[in-house]
């Protein structure tokens, strides 16, 4: 240790008291080493008052800072006569009760190391005291990893998430070099109330002073020898979480507890402490509830023919995270994760649309309070967040049209399932929730085959791939307008056809087809509204007078005695036209 601290009590003043040399009392037992020096001339250490300066002994006389205090009591009986081994008392013998008669006494610069232990032995330590004086300690050990479910090794903050609430806490240490002497790894948990100080880890009287933020005592471990380890040894202590007394709850889940350890030496005989280790945090977190599965999806259509521009799919819910963003002092947990995803039916791969980064979620934010926009690089959808309660969130993403484009013609691939789960710091994903719907932004395109007074009619189909038609689905209604704003609908039959039939009287002017709304989508499932479909160009064209096929000869619209009569009127033009021309031709 250093500075002017001894083990039992501080040494005040850095002063200690002898016997006073000049007592004849003490004649024989004047303290020799602080008194005088090899020539017999006062040193500045003593006082006369027998007090020892151990500043001046260090700084004037330059003694070592650490001193022992040893006394050699004489035993005797009430009336000063030695004490003796009886027949009653036969222990006697075995201990020395005028160690003086023995020259166990003392000890003197010309004595061997042997004797001086001997006689140090025989004596009484009454304390020790230190000044500016350093014993080497063991050098500190280190924290490296708390234990999770992968790979617990602390990141660059000092720090790990964990989800067991009694981690195994370890690292490396360097190991004694006396295999019967091992060096002692303690491990100490924070205590909340009297928080750890970072001084604690430097050369710095807090290290003893503050022992009160030292923390809870959790285990002790030997050093063990570990060739891997950068120091030479490793350890490792588990905190059963049951060690924290009252009032302290212990670990909890969206909670945490820092770590820091020491080494203590034993060969020395003093027990010295090394200083403390890094820090170490654990975060203690459980699985994420799943989201609210109260989602809704809006597809986006067509008007006249053509969809917006900028036009996205706008995907919409709510999340209550159990994990949000928090930091106090240099502490910090970051918040779960959202992740929205997305499948077309028929294929067998999730595509990410977004997931939120770190801080999106933060604790402290009021309501109301929205959160930086975030843009997904490679789907290009926007997500909005918007804190709309105490630990609620609303979301909405929009995602480009552009996204869906995997239309064939078959109407698999229109339907599509949206998913949103929560993800945890540690990185384990709650359960998803999810919603299905039809994303059908194909217009429909309408042709015309026939327009005159009698019928209009033509096919309704979709272009997909390009040029690729495909019929429009059966009962899909085309609108018609007649010249004076009558209208008419029509649905849809086989293979995309439609037909209507002009109103009685109409047998000129222009009339419009369109498909107002394909009913693609029908009614959304969530909200219960109408949501409506694409609609179609409009085609036009005016109406042509026509005969009808019916009213036409052969084919089945005469009766049998007017083509007879018809015929016998043709033949008899011709037999008409016949005999004139003989008769001109007699005349010449």
């Amino acid at each position: 240790m250093t500075n002017s601290w001894g083990l039992q009590y501080q040494v005040n003043d850095n002063t200690a008291y002898n016997v006073d040399p000049t007592d004849p009392k003490y004649a024989n037992t004047t303290n020799v080493l602080f008194a005088t020096d090899k020539d017999g001339q006062p040193m500045p250490a003593q006082k006369a008052d027998g007090g020892i300066d151990f500043k001046e002994a260090k700084e004037k006389q330059d003694l070592d800072g650490y001193f022992k205090l040893v006394t050699w009591p004489v035993t005797t009986n009430a009336d000063g006569t030695q004490c003796k081994p009886t027949a009653s008392t036969p222990e006697v013998t075995t201990k020395i009760y005028d160690p003086q008669q023995d020259s166990l006494v003392g000890i003197t610069d010309d004595m061997s190391t042997a004797q001086k232990n001997t006689n140090l032995d025989a004596g009484w330590a009454i304390d020790t005291a230190f000044y500016k004086y350093d014993v080497p300690r063991p050098d500190d050990p280190t924290i490296t990893n708390i234990q999770n479910d992968t790979d617990g090794s602390l990141n660059a903050s000092g720090s790990v998430y964990t989800g067991k609430l009694d981690p195994v806490v370890s690292g490396e240490c360097t190991p004694s070099k006396d295999d019967t002497h091992p060096n002692t790894v303690t491990l100490f948990g924070e205590d909340p109330g009297n928080p750890f100080k970072e001084e604690q880890g430097k050369s710095s009287d807090d290290l003893v002073k503050s022992s009160d933020s030292w923390g809870f005592k959790l285990g002790e471990t030997v050093c063990k020898v570990d060739p891997k380890s950068k120091q030479g040894g490793s350890w490792q202590i588990q905190d059963t979480n049951k060690q924290y007394p009252s009032p302290d709850p212990g670990n909890k889940y969206n909670g945490y507890r820092r770590y820091h350890a020491w080494v203590t030496e034993s060969a020395s005989g003093f027990g010295l402490t090394s200083f403390f280790s890094n820090i170490g945090t654990a975060y203690f977190v459980s699985n994420e509830n799943a989201p609210d599965g109260k989602l809704s999806v809006t597809v986006p259509h067509t008007k006249n023919g053509i969809l917006p521009a900028n036009s996205v799919v706008t995907f919409k819910g709510s999340v209550s995270p159990i994990y949000t963003a928090w930091s106090s002092g240099g502490l910090g947990m970051t918040d779960s994760r959202m992740a929205i995803s997305m499948k077309q039916n028929t294929a067998s791969d999730w595509t990410s649309l977004v997931t939120t980064p770190a801080n999106t979620f933060q604790r402290d934010a009021a309501v109301n309070t929205t959160s930086p926009s975030v843009t997904d690089p490679t789907s290009g959808s926007v997500l909005k967040v918007v804190k709309t309660g105490a630990s609620t969130w609303s979301w909405t993403l929009t995602i480009p049209a552009g996204r869906f484009t995997g239309y064939n013609g078959d109407d698999e691939t229109e339907k599509y399932t949206f998913q949103v789960k929560m993800i945890n710091p540690l990185n384990v994903p709650s359960d998803p929730v999810s919603t299905n719907r039809t994303v059908d932004m194909t217009p429909t395109t309408l042709s015309l085959e026939r327009y005159d007074v009698f019928q209009v009619a033509g096919k309704a189909y979709k272009y997909v791939n390009g040029n690729t038609r495909v019929p429009e689905t059966k009962g899909t209604v085309v609108h018609v307008t007649w010249p004076g704003n009558s209208s008419t609908d029509v649905v849809v039959g086989n293979q995309g056809s439609w037909q209507a039939t002009p109103p009685e009287g109409i047998n000129q002017g222009r009339f419009t087809a369109q498909v107002a709304s394909d009913d693609a989508e029908s009614t959304d499932p969530q909200s219960g509204n109408f949501q409506g479909g694409n609609e179609s160009a409009a085609v036009s064209h005016a109406l042509e007078f026509r005969p009808s096929t019916s009213s036409l000869p052969f084919a089945g619209g005469w009766p049998l005695s007017v083509l007879k009569i018809l015929l016998m009127l043709i033949l008899g033009l011709a037999g008409f036209v016949a005999c004139l021309r003989n008769r001109q031709e007699s005349r010449y």
